[in-house]
């Protein structure tokens, strides 16, 4: 063999040299270098000698992996999904021509894979021999017609076509599983035939991967993956290396641009999920393979699939997407010794495992039920009972964070809540998007925010689309500012400071009785937002607006409150949940104050959807006004079905607005203006640009300001400092 070091340097260079061609032919724009992401190690290692079984487990291994299924409740359910699979006796499909539909061609490639990797699987799940060696057979029928029929014929680069590098990505790692199980039981002729379709779709990857998409999203990074797969179960070949060096380096230019350091993933929920059936397995299999540990890298994306799920557990629908679960059980066994900020003394294992069993996972159910679709967006070409199956281990104990559930992320994803309880009546979520965008799956939502109450969803993003991504709808209507929570300055929303910066975050508090946060965010054609959210008392949510416009302009803070009716006029509007699959009923109440003397609240009608197709018209509201300074403040205080919400009433004095919100016998006053300047109502008198006061049983008890030298209430002085501060006090 090629010396290990040799073969690395010339994989790299390789790798380089084709990405650097490839984008100068392309001269695009977008800069894809300066996003704070992460990559791994792009030197590619390969073992020393190429052993099978070895990408999921050792035949040393395999014993413990049929004892797996009686360990508990979970695997008995998975092995039984594995065990009684279509894919294990469904007759071999006919090849198709490349005149059939493309949902025919699709689905053949995508069956046959996974059958191959079901079937292997098998070979080394039962002891009986007559058993094994059907398993022996049938995965060498599948494996000895794998890539037959138009594949090659056909260019993954046309438009929804049935062989799409992103299904190519997932059809070469089923194949590579499956050769790695049956290759021992396999004669020298069947071998070699084998592995020569294998190595000539490696080939086929390796040299076309950049010509169909040199744009680093996931079109680049599935079949980066699935390439790196089979070059590992391919590692005594000559060109594995130089494949393994490409898979590495165009999975990176994934990493680097998509996520975020704290593992935000800017594509949104969907397609993370959908690259997740790629990565995962590709960083099981070289972690086995060469004892490549990528998981350390990945962390932060384990972590913010927990820190983001909402109060049923799941990651929200903001950006191309529609919600999901977060398959983080599928990777606990790697983080055993791992701490994480999510817990003080547990590791990330079991902090992964209990999000995973504490997911609600009706709509998901619900969904397969009605469509026989999964929720992964891979249903033909994904092996998912099987791979949970191969990874889920039932010696870690789930254990709930222990941190505070409040979340800043410095990507730009804040997350307020008052439990990590799933589920729970008194559960509050609000997630506050401020992500720099990038450059395919964006949606028209900074500053936006969402919650979910009483494990329910309430102030809702529109989601993705109605069914696929090349709608016209999803232009038109789901991804535009008017089908999210945003403030739109002349209908523009805001955006980025510059290419891959971050709008602003600053100003945060975090409590046991009040959580803040303020993000900035500039509009394209001049002017700028600052939008605060306060969590009071960690019950309800204010949404405190400061819209600047230096040749004026209308400002519109648009609400959607979700799948509910809605009713109330004036300044209050109460969106009424049904019980459904998406939670109990519920209320969400709503107050809208603005300082503009043109202030007005319109109703309208708009789509939203949280899943695939189960898209509806619901109710929503716009608040608008005119000036160069302004500012809009929304109560939304979450409730129980039937149960009325607080007192509240508003008082103004130019661009100063005063909110007072009355509930028994707790009292909370509101202040809100554009900058810092002497502010004097009968109860409250300060300079700050917010502030809160809490009076309990007719005594102050709380209070917090910001940007504030001065807070006085009733005759008591609060607070009193020689420089403007930021800060939240109990008395």
């Amino acid at each position: 063999m090629i010396n290990l070091h040799i073969k690395s340097i010339f994989a790299v260079v390789f790798g380089l040299f084709l990405a650097s061609a490839v984008q100068a032919q392309d001269k695009v724009e977008v800069d894809y270098e300066s996003y704070s992401g992460f990559t791994c190690d792009p030197v590619p290692k390969l073992p020393a000698k190429e052993v099978h079984p070895s990408l999921w487990f050792t035949a040393d291994q395999a014993a413990a992996m049929r004892v797996k299924k009686d360990q508990d409740e979970q695997a008995a359910g998975l092995w039984k999904q594995v065990s009684e699979s279509q894919f294990l006796i469904m007759d071999l499909m006919p090849e198709p021509t490349i005149n059939d539909d493309k949902k025919v061609v699709h689905q053949y490639y995508g069956y046959m894979a996974q059958a191959a990797k079901y079937s292997g699987f098998m070979i080394w799940m039962t002891e009986d021999e007559t058993e094994k060696q059907k398993f022996i057979d049938r995965t060498v029928a599948l494996l000895e017609r794998a890539y037959d029929g138009p594949v090659y014929e056909l260019d993954p680069k046309e438009k929804s076509g049935p062989t799409d590098e992103i299904y190519l990505g997932t059809w070469i790692q089923n194949y590579a599983a499956a050769y790695d199980w049956v290759q021992p039981f396999l004669t020298q002729e069947q071998d070699k035939a084998i592995r020569a379709r294998l190595v000539k779709q490696c080939d086929y990857l390796s040299k076309n991967i950049y010509r169909w998409t040199s744009r680093p999203h996931n079109h680049l990074s599935k079949p980066a993956w699935g390439l790196g797969s089979c070059a590992l179960a391919l590692s005594d070949e000559r060109d594995a290396i130089n494949w393994l060096g490409v898979a590495l380096n165009a999975a990176n230019e994934n990493t680097k641009y998509f996520f975020s350091a704290d593992g935000i993933y800017r594509e949104g929920s969907h397609y993370l999920g959908f690259s997740w059936t790629n990565f995962l397995p590709f960083m099981i299999n070289y972690k086995n393979v060469s004892g490549v540990n990528q998981f350390e890298d990945f962390k932060p994306v384990m972590e913010w699939g927990v820190a983001v799920r909402n109060s049923n557990g799941w990651l929200p629908n903001i950006e191309d997407s529609f919600i999901r679960p977060f398959p983080g059980h599928m990777a606990a066994a790697m983080y055993k010794d791992t701490q994480t900020f999510l817990h003080s003394s547990a590791p990330l294992s079991e902090i992964l495992m209990w999000a995973w069993n504490t997911t609600d996972m009706k709509p998901f159910e619900a969904y397969t039920e009605r469509t026989t679709y999964n929720w992964t967006g891979a249903t033909w070409d994904y092996t998912l009972p099987l791979d949970e199956y191969l990874t889920y281990d039932p010696t870690i104990k789930p254990t709930m964070p222990d941190s505070s559930p409040t979340v800043f992320l410095e990507g730009g994803q804040s997350m307020f809540r008052n439990t990590w309880k799933t589920s729970a009546p008194e559960g509050r979520y609000l997630l506050f998007q401020g992500v720099a965008e990038a450059d395919n799956h964006e949606h028209y939502e900074h500053l936006s925010f969402i919650i979910s109450a009483e494990a329910q969803m309430m102030a809702s993003d529109g989601g993705y689309t109605r069914k696929s991504y090349g709608e016209k709808m999803r232009t038109q209507w789901y991804k535009q500012a008017v089908a999210h929570n945003v403030v739109t300055l002349n209908g523009e929303a805001p955006v980025d400071p510059a290419q891959n910066v971050t709008p602003v975050s600053r100003h945060r508090i975090n409590t046991d009785f009040f959580d803040f946060e303020e993000k900035e965010a500039p509009y394209a054609s001049g002017g700028k937002l600052r939008r605060a959210i306060a969590f009071a008392g960690e019950s309800y949510f204010v949404v405190a607006d400061i819209v600047s416009a230096p040749k004026g302009g209308e400002a519109t803070a648009i609400l959607h409150g979700g799948r509910g009716t809605m009713e109330g006029d004036e300044n209050y509007r109460v969106w009424n949940y049904e019980a459904d699959t998406y939670g109990p009923a519920a209320r969400l109440h709503v107050w809208t104050f603005g300082s503009a003397d043109d202030f007005k609240i319109e109703d309208a009608e708009g789509e939203l959807t949280y899943l695939k197709g189960d898209f509806a018209v619901f109710p929503y509201t716009k608040a608008s006004g005119n000036g160069t300074e302004q500012v809009i403040l929304q109560v939304l205080v979450p409730s129980a079905q039937g149960k009325g919400g607080p007192e509240v009433s508003s008082v103004k004095q130019g661009n100063q607005i005063l909110v007072t919100v009355k509930d028994g016998d707790i009292t909370d006053t509101y202040l809100l203006q554009p900058s810092p300047a002497p502010a004097e109502f009968d109860t409250l008198k300060s300079d700050a640009t917010f502030a809160w006061v809490r009076e309990e049983g007719g005594k102050v008890s709380k209070f917090a300001v910001r940007e504030a030298t001065n807070l006085k209430t009733n005759r008591t002085v609060l607070m009193e400092s020689a420089e403007a501060k930021t800060e939240a006090k109990a008395r």
